[in-house]
């Protein structure tokens, strides 16, 4: 088993910068993960996917407690469902479209730790700029219950 990642991964999603936030990229990350084990791959981006929300500029991954806002911080405010891609399975993130290197390289490791645990062989690369995510199924966890489901599940009607 190996992981690699595509060493533009970030160049090729966006502008690099080096003011602003210190040295980052003009850009909200995606991840596509390439692998023989979509599952294991997908669940690995789940797991990671809920980490990354409480990542700061500075590639800290903060606690509960400093998650309060009452420490200056810049984390991201949204990542996506894990979607399941003729290429692999992949997730997007909302920065506000600034990307520090910090907050990169510990979105990386994190990934990468999360795919390792399922003991597989991955490539993590940036998805292809012309995807349509809406023309693609989301990965739910087997676990997932309908009530977590939402919006996926319809109430029964009594009619």
């Amino acid at each position: 088993m190996s992981v690699t990642v595509a060493p533009d991964i970030f160049d090729q999603q966006g502008e690099r910068y080096e003011e602003g936030l210190g040295d980052g990229w003009e850009t909200s990350p995606a991840f596509l993960v390439e692998t023989d084990d979509q599952d294991k791959a997908a669940a690995a981006l789940y797991a990671a996917a809920g980490r990354f929300m409480s990542v700061d500029q500075n590639g800290k991954e903060l606690s509960p407690a400093e998650m309060t806002g009452d420490y200056p911080q810049y984390t991201p405010n949204y990542v996506s469902d894990v979607y399941l891609t003729e290429r692999g399975p992949m997730i997007v993130t909302d920065t506000k479209g600034e990307l520090s290197r910090g907050m990169a390289e510990r979105m990386l490791l994190i990934l990468e730790t999360e795919l390792r645990a399922q003991g597989i062989t991955a490539h993590v690369t940036a998805p292809p700029a012309d995807l349509f995510l809406e023309d693609h199924r989301i990965w739910r966890p087997p676990t997932e219950t309908a009530m977590h489901a939402g919006a996926d599940v319809k109430a029964p009607t009594n009619e």
